[in-house]
């Protein structure tokens, strides 16, 4: 089905040829250049001085060898350096390649090998990881590394250089255009090799632009505490600050003990989190002060079962959320007041979409279908896919970009996630969605958060495993937990295992690793409530 146009979100930006990291700095500079744009837990920078920083940083880059439109690997922490190289690139029409620093043997491999890069900025902490696999790195030139750690032997036509001895020259910033790549971003690869989406500066400008959840400010300052590699943080939190004209501060790591104390220490207005981390924060100990905590503006995708008791805890005013990938981008929004559980946002005004299956015909009405999109101006989606001309001719058959999400939409117009079409599993003639049963599982007030994948089944479609995590001083039983489900899921829904684990495998993003629970569903762990048995056939004590 075409989705309906009755509760678009209507988004105004500026013209094309303002959506740059270049012009947004400009601006910057001419406003607001001794603000403070960005701090982390040892330097702060204003405007004036991040950017002169950037272009000292960018000459020495250029002196590497790097040129317009070429690529430079980054697997670094989170720290104002990020942002500074990060700038350095963009600022002068090159391109950044963030690496995930969980990143390493074939994955990190391919990852290199694929970009086209010849220049690599690494923390040393992760310079062993390069040791590894020296097969890899044949075309790597130059490796810059931060900080001090221990000596790594990489082969010998590799020079390495200390970020800290580059010598600054600075440079202009260039005339950068919407349809210059700003970077090239990693999918998580859940099937296949990861793919490197080829973004250009008006996609990114897009995706992190205020006017997408209209609740950034000037007076706002961003607390930071996702990883600076993945498009949440750089883009949705310090990008869009920068076009605020507003401030972000850079956290190394996220701490749910610390979160709303370091919020306090820096004055912080909003934040972005997932909704993993807002499970997190939600299952903290009650605080007398958890109200006095100075953030009021919280993005937050998916939202969780509990926001209104979250929001009155926390004392939060406003929540948004939002559907998006690398690829696409935020396509769909939700503004404060228009955030709830299980909804996903109004699909945007400068996008056209539909639901559709298997063979790109539309769904009926209230159907799940793959959500596949289309931008109403050019350069606001992915490029294709670096090196992977039939991955990227795959994706945007029939005239449009295919997510191989599974949504469907809400009377209201929002739409609604059901799964990953490679997640969604077919048991007795049912499709079922995976988002749909961890829903009804997480409303257990004992569980923390689940997964929810195919098994093998003794028939010739799939059987529903969840994989549960309990709230620290919480006991559950399978059976307590199925009983829960059952009042709330059709019988088909319901699943057959059941496996408590102390946690689930993640990237460093706080995606769930659900390809790694899939290869050992069955393992003695799993219990089996039709067989009553765990499935490596021990009997339940």
């Amino acid at each position: 089905m075409t989705l309906s146009n009755h509760a678009r979100l209507e988004v105004h930006l500026p013209p094309l040829a303002e959506r740059t990291v270049a012009a947004v700095m400009r601006q910057a500079l001419e406003r607001v250049p001794d603000k403070l744009a960005v701090r982390d837990l040892h330097r702060a920078l204003t405007y004036r001085a991040l950017v002169d920083e950037a272009l000292g940083l960018a000459g020495a880059v250029a002196d590497l060898g790097v040129g317009r439109q070429e690529a430079v690997l980054m697997m670094l922490d989170n720290h104002v350096d990020f942002i500074s190289l990060w700038l350095a690139l963009s600022l002068t029409a090159r391109i950044e390649t963030p690496v995930n620093t969980g990143y390493r043997g074939p994955i990190l491999a391919h990852v290199i090998r694929n970009s086209g890069a010849e220049v690599m900025v690494v923390e040393a902490a992760y310079l062993e990881r390069l040791g590894e696999i020296p097969e890899a790195l044949e075309a790597i030139e130059t490796v810059v590394v931060r900080g001090e750690g221990r000596e790594v032997p990489l082969p010998g036509h590799i020079r390495v250089i200390r970020l800290e001895a580059l010598q600054a020259r600075p440079v202009p910033i260039e005339d950068v255009k919407p349809w210059d790549i700003i970077g090239i971003l990693y999918t998580s690869g859940t099937s296949g090799p990861s793919k490197g989406a080829l973004i250009p500066h008006a996609q990114a400008y897009g995706y992190a632009t205020p006017e997408v959840t209209a609740a950034t400010v000037a007076n706002d300052v961003a607390l930071v505490a996702l990883p600076l590699f993945h498009i949440t943080a750089q883009w949705g939190a310090v990008y869009n600050a920068f076009i605020a004209g507003s401030s972000a501060v850079v956290l190394p790591r996220f701490s749910a003990t610390t979160f709303w104390d370091t919020a306090r220490e820096y004055a912080c207005t909003k934040a972005a989190v997932l909704g993993t981390v807002a499970q997190f924060l939600f299952a903290q100990p009650p605080r007398p002060d958890d109200r006095t905590q100075p953030i009021r503006k919280m993005g937050m995708s998916p939202v969780i079962p509990e926001i209104d008791a979250f929001m009155a805890r926390f004392g939060i005013e406003g929540v948004t959320t939002g559907y998006g990938s690398t690829e696409i981008s935020t396509v769909a929004c939700a503004r404060p007041g228009q955030a709830v559980p299980g909804q996903a946002g109004y699909l945007r005004s400068d996008f056209e979409a539909r639901l559709v299956d298997e063979h790109d015909v539309d769904v009926g009405p209230g159907e799940a279908g793959e959500l596949i999109v289309r931008p109403t101006e050019p350069w606001t989606i992915m490029a294709g896919y670096v090196g992977m001309p039939e991955a990227t001719a795959k994706a945007w058959r029939n005239l449009w970009f295919h997510t191989g999400d599974l949504l469907r939409q809400a009377d209201n117009g929002q739409l609604i996630f059901c799964d990953r079409t490679n997640d969604a599993i077919r048991r007795r003639g049912e499709n079922i969605s995976s988002f749909e049963v961890e829903r009804e599982v997480d409303s257990h007030p004992a569980v923390l958060e689940s997964a929810a994948i195919k098994a093998p089944s003794d028939h010739t479609d799939d059987e529903v495993k969840v994989c549960v995590v309990i709230r620290d001083g919480e006991t559950l039983t399978a059976d307590d937990l199925l009983a829960h489900v059952r009042a709330r899921l059709p019988a088909f829904m319901v699943p057959r295992y059941v496996e408590f684990m102390d946690a689930l495998p993640k990237t460093p993003t706080q995606k769930v690793l659900k390809a790694q629970l899939r290869q050992d569903s069955l393992n003695p762990r799993t219990w089996d409530s039709v067989r009553r048995t765990f499935a490596g056939g021990a009997k339940a004590v």
